[in-house]
């Protein structure tokens, strides 16, 4: 993938998921010609404590991405 397109990616997810913001994805190149793009970050409770977070998104090979998932 390139990294222009990877950027790009990137400032999409940060803007949507501020708790990962500034980390960069573990890419898995998928063997349908897909990625597979990783992130990981800590999200903060109302009551103050940390959770881990997780955001997996698939993309296709010129950057548009098709889904996207997230866990707690």
């Amino acid at each position: 993938m390139e990294r222009q397109t990877l950027e790009k990616i990137c400032e999409k997810i940060y803007k949507r998921f501020p708790e990962v913001s500034n980390k960069k994805p573990n890419v898995k190149e998928q063997p349908n010609g897909q990625y597979l793009l990783i992130f990981q970050g800590k999200g903060i409770t109302p009551d103050g404590h940390t959770i881990p977070r997780t955001v997996r998104v698939v993309v296709n090979a010129s950057g548009r991405i098709i889904k996207t998932s997230t866990s707690r």
